[in-house]
């Protein structure tokens, strides 16, 4: 029987969770919106790993902060 419990581990933060990529209905990361510079910096650094929902959350909330003026960074 296949469960639909924490089966994966997200490569940036170490939790468990389940990646629906392989599910009948959509994945919950397709509810998120990520500029194409933050997927290929993910695609990247993570090669084919799937990040959990809430690193992908905290990604994509960071597109909209502003940059910092002093660094320049987000």
């Amino acid at each position: 029987m296949t469960t639909t419990s924490d089966t994966d581990v997200c490569p940036r933060c170490g939790g468990g969770f389940h990646c629906g990529v392989h599910d009948d209905a959509r994945c919950t990361c397709t509810t998120l919106t990520l500029s194409a510079a933050t997927l290929a910096e993910l695609r990247t650094q993570y090669a084919a790993a799937c990040l959990c929902l809430r690193c992908l959350a905290e990604l994509a909330a960071d597109e909209k902060k502003p940059a910092d003026l002093t660094t320049g960074r987000l």
